[in-house]
């Protein structure tokens, strides 16, 4: 992992820990054959994901242990509200969750104290101290898509590109407004706006001239300009680009790199760019939080450190796109993409404390953008 995103992480700990909510002596007392006896006395859990995969691990965990998991998918968004609506009214009804946006789920659920971040055994011996605060379930890509059956290279080298009239109403994008992490990565282009700067008059060979406050906004502007296309789904985003057939394809910007699974099955032309300037796409996080008020925290804890094992970790395994840190956990079997670190060289990660103090003045550029 690139030095920035590891200096991030550092400061969401040190964060954390000012917060009271690490203690590294918390689990010294603790008596594992104890946890695992109760957690088969209360015979049960609920776990919310934004992934069909944990059903799959649910019915592993089943058959190993005799506990039975009742699992809910849920999006990015739909986690937050739900989660969050139940905690403040007292509902009670989840156990353990796969949560991503980061940003929104320290703000309004551990800061709070609605969460709980528990590092079972499983992770506390083989994850990264750096990456057990929130623990890291897995990392994930996000990528920019192209149809390798009418491009037989990259069509891009700059993200500057696809403001062009060259690929008006040819790029697809899932909607800012419902996707989080898409709102994080957005504020990060205003971190880094400097970058953008650089890599215009690199490409171009002129200045940028700016109608906005920097060139992060500036580069959403111009991308909505030119007849961006918004999806509802990665899915369909996926699907779209890689279709067999076309004659002029669009492309595919910043979707989930996993659904590169299912080109076998669905004879998809598709493929990720690995060369675009200054960014081929943007890296978000999946972390395991156990609800502060479970109504079966030792089943929780169980179910915690079975998705730490390469036994519960298999449904994630099978295909590309998920990057655990787990180091008694293989990589995913995916060509010289099989490393975070080759990944992490190519897409960017985002300032956590930026994205949480400036996503309203994103998602507020973008519905002016969009005339909502």
């Amino acid at each position: 992992m690139r030095k920035s995103t590891l200096w991030i992480t550092i400061l969401l700990v040190l964060t954390l820990l000012a917060a009271g909510t690490v203690n590294a002596n918390e689990y010294a007392d603790e008596d594992w054959d104890e946890i695992i006896r109760l957690a088969k006395e209360e015979g049960e859990l609920v776990a919310y994901a934004p992934t069909s995969r944990l059903a799959i691990a649910a019915q592993a965990f089943e058959e190993k242990y005799g506990i039975k998991v009742t699992t809910h998918q849920l999006s990015e968004v739909e986690m937050i509200e739900r989660t969050y609506r139940e905690a403040v009214t007292g509902i009670n009804q989840v156990d353990l969750v796969l949560i991503e946006d980061l940003p929104s789920m320290y703000e309004l659920l551990i800061k709070p104290g609605h969460l709980i971040n528990y590092v079972p055994p499983a992770a506390r011996e083989a994850v990264p101290p750096e990456h057990q605060n929130p623990l890291v379930f897995v990392y994930q890509p996000r990528v920019i898509g192209y149809n390798t059956e009418v491009y037989e290279e990259e069509p891009i080298e700059s993200i500057w590109e696809l403001t062009l009239p060259k690929w008006r109403g040819k790029v697809l994008m899932r909607d800012l407004a419902i996707t989080g992490e898409h709102q994080n990565f957005f504020a990060e282009l205003v971190r880094r706006s400097h970058e953008l700067e650089a890599e215009y008059e690199r490409f171009f060979g002129e200045p940028l001239v700016l109608t906005e406050e920097n060139a992060g906004l500036e580069f959403m502007k111009r991308l909505i300009q030119n007849d961006l296309v918004i999806m509802t789904s990665d899915t369909r985003i996926s699907e779209a680009v890689g279709a067999r057939g076309q004659t002029d394809p669009p492309i595919g910007f910043i979707y989930v790199y996993s659904h590169h699974r299912h080109k076998e099955a669905k004879d998809l032309a598709l493929e990720a760019m690995e060369n675009v300037k200054p960014f081929s796409g943007y890296s978000y996080g999946m972390f395991i939080q156990i609800a502060a008020k479970a109504p079966h925290p030792n089943a929780a804890k169980l179910f915690a450190n079975f998705l730490n094992t390469p036994e519960g970790y298999e449904a994630w395994h099978n295909g590309v796109g998920f990057y655990s840190m787990n180091k008694n956990i293989d990589p995913p079997e995916d060509g010289h993409r099989d490393s975070w670190d080759w990944w992490a060289e190519r897409v960017w990660s985002y300032d956590v404390e930026f994205a949480t103090q400036n996503r309203g003045y994103i998602l507020d550029a973008w519905m002016r953008f969009m005339n909502y």
